[in-house]
């Protein structure tokens, strides 16, 4: 695995001298850069153990994590009905078998939201420990010792996040060619990477201002998941509302950095997805929402007919408005919604609570107050909330799970559960919340059945 590992850094130290050469370039107008790069082969393990090494690998973290949510954030959106599939199911598409909401075992399409997901685990948790065992930096270093700590802490970030994604998201775990475990693994591994960030000081204050709210958001998602709503709360509520947390994107022509679900519904070259046949078109329409921008204008259709309606309206989604459009891993206005959540749960909810959370989250969006005067509606609009405030972002499936399991009350929309008919509502046959071990892990994986 350490192969694989020396490729990636290879290339994101290739991306890093092409993109600093780009900002030189912009800076001073005459200055030039030579970006030609001589592939050397496999690099060697020895030199991923240099501390000097370490930028290159936390930077390859972070591009391994957005990696793995491109292709999640995509093909779970489609089965949540966060997007609705129109045409294409090759590259850039919508397969017939995720248009109905099936992710079947057997599905070797399957096998990358899979294998980029945990691609971007190892990189991290491989980064943290080789920061790790190179130690901090003596003094007199071309690193110092801020540096260093900064980019411990950051790895340790990406670790949480990529096993964040993967609890929300994976139906069972499986680490580093180990045997399956229950899904409730990533979180606990979440929780300790997170938890390991913020142990970390003597970082460069800015970014630590940065990745201190980061780490401890991550934490409170984690510990939803986990049942531990006590700590959740205690974390998400040092959060303030403003802030945002975007692994970012970039449009250099290459797919593995472009935002997948930008690129497919950009018109040129994909008219994949829509919002035809959501209920997010549905409540726009009725309730102006900066959150869920879309176009609703547009008299275009599909790029091909697909299985339920053949050729469908092309009403694309703008908050992913281009290629270099960043996905958010967490927010302040989310952590409120954890908050509204708990207040749900108690034996006696505290619906004027939780309402009062919620409105704060819909103030400070710049969108209309709701009012609810029982639990199950509270409920109702909670889940509602939390589909408007996290669209698009890979989040729904995880939600819809944990829900199912705790068999909360507060009904779905129809148009994001199954259909009593295939040809009408969302055109869902059938909706499986997780992605399964992949069928190339469970062929290569000797500790697994096959």
């Amino acid at each position: 695995m350490h192969t694989h590992l020396s490729f990636h850094t290879e290339k994101s130290i290739m991306r890093d001298v092409i993109r600093a050469c780009g900002f030189a370039l912009l800076a001073v107008g005459v200055a030039s850069c030579d970006t030609k790069v001589t592939n050397p082969g496999p690099v060697q393990d020895v030199f991923l153990e240099d501390r000097n090494a370490a930028s290159a690998m936390v930077n390859g973290s972070g591009r391994a994590l957005s990696g793995g949510i491109n292709f999640i954030s995509y093909t779970g959106a489609a089965i949540t009905r966060e997007i609705h599939p129109a045409g294409s199911t090759g590259s850039f598409g919508i397969t017939n078998r995720w248009q109905g909401g099936e992710l079947n075992v057997d599905d070797g399409d399957l096998d990358v939201h899979w294998e980029q997901s945990s691609r971007a685990r190892w990189i991290a948790e491989e980064t943290v420990r080789r920061l790790i065992a190179a130690e901090p930096p003596p003094a007199g270093s071309v690193q110092t010792l801020a540096q260093y700590n900064t980019l411990l802490m950051q790895a340790h970030v990406y670790a949480g996040y990529a096993n964040r994604v993967m609890g929300e998201n994976m139906c069972e775990a499986v680490i580093d060619g180990g045997a399956i475990q229950p899904n409730s693994v990533y979180f606990t591994r979440a929780e300790a990477a997170f938890t390991a960030a913020l142990a970390v000081t003597g970082g460069t204050p800015a970014t630590v201002a940065i990745l201190t709210p980061a780490a401890r958001a991550g934490r409170a998602a984690a510990r939803v998941f986990l049942g531990d709503w006590t700590n959740a709360v205690t974390d998400a509520t040092a959060i303030p509302i403003a802030f945002v947390y975007n692994l970012p994107y970039f449009n250099l022509g290459e797919d593995a950095q472009r935002n997948r679900i930008a690129y497919a519904s950009a018109n040129t070259p994909y008219r994949a997805h829509t919002q035809w046949s959501t209920w997010y078109r549905d409540y726009i329409t009725a309730t102006p929402d900066p959150r869920v921008p879309m176009n609703l204008t547009s008299t275009l259709k599909g790029d091909a007919a697909i299985d339920c309606c053949g050729l469908v309206a092309f009403l694309p989604q703008l908050k992913h408005a281009t290629s270099a459009s960043p996905i958010r891993l967490a927010s302040g206005r989310e952590m409120l919604l954890i908050r509204a959540e708990d207040r749900l749960r108690q034996a006696v909810p505290d619906v004027v609570g939780a309402m009062a959370l919620i409105n704060q989250v819909r103030t400070n969006a710049g969108t209309a107050t709701v009012t609810a005067t029982t639990s199950t509606e509270a409920w109702r609009l909670l889940k509602r909330e939390r589909g408007v405030e996290l669209w698009l972002e890979a989040r729904r499936l995880g939600d819809f799970r944990r829900w199912a399991a705790a068999s909360t009350p507060g009904a779905l929309d129809p148009l994001e559960s199954v259909s009593a008919s295939p040809t009408t509502g969302s055109h869902l046959s059938r909706q499986d919340l997780c992605f399964p071990v992949s069928r190339s892990e469970r062929e290569t994986n000797p500790n697994l059945d096959g």
